[in-house]
């Protein structure tokens, strides 16, 4: 029962896993200049950037190692005229923050789960 709870409890804690840039999912497997989407789902042109992302191979705290990258920016589209301008009926929504993939509760509970466990595995 203990090795469950503890195996539980390790299973619980968020991984350290690669979380791929900002608008570079589209671009994989893509040349510069290609069409591709952003991650709004707007149509883009993969170009090159400088991506970064944490080394842990010298251990805690991780190194930040920036590398070249294709990233999907805005499309280059040719002007076209204005047509007359409609009246707005709401605000532009915000633009989309990046955050982490991991629910910062996910592993309070999964550690609140493991303790209950063992503290019952102790009762006789």
């Amino acid at each position: 029962m203990k090795r469950l709870a503890l195996s539980l409890m390790l299973l619980s804690f968020p991984a350290l896993a690669d979380i791929p840039p900002a608008d570079s999912v589209g671009c994989r497997e893509k040349t510069a200049g290609a069409a591709c989407k952003r991650d709004d789902q707007s149509e883009g042109t993969c170009v090159t950037a400088t991506c970064s992302k944490n080394d842990y191979s010298g251990g805690i705290p991780p190194k930040t190692v920036s590398y070249d990258c294709l990233k999907c920016g805005t499309a280059v589209v040719a002007p076209t005229p204005a047509p007359a301008p409609a009246p707005a009926a709401s605000p532009a929504p915000a633009e989309k923050k990046n955050s982490c993939a991991a629910v910062p509760g996910e592993a309070l509970a999964g550690l609140a789960v493991g303790l209950l466990a063992l503290r019952r595995a102790r009762r006789p």
